[in-house]
């Protein structure tokens, strides 16, 4: 965590030079996104509950998918 805290820390410096250097509109995310980096991590140390997450998220698409008409045919209709 301390390495992702000094690659924000950079991040920042980068951005805010960019930001003075007259950069037409530089966006602090694609330069570092913390959420994603520490997301990467929990993955890493911790696959079987990114899978419950993809799990859930399955679930709920199938859900909302038998809610709003079920499943497509081949050519695209509904």
């Amino acid at each position: 965590m301390g390495i992702i805290d000094e690659r924000e820390r950079l991040a920042v410096l980068a951005n805010s030079i960019a930001y003075f250097s007259n950069a037409k509109g530089p966006k602090f995310k694609k330069v570092f996104d913390r959420a994603k980096e520490e997301r990467q991590i929990e993955q890493a140390y911790k696959p079987e509950e990114a899978q419950t997450v993809k799990q859930k998220r399955i679930e709920l698409y199938s859900k909302v998918s038998a809610a709003f008409g079920g499943e497509r045919s081949d050519n695209g209709n509904i």
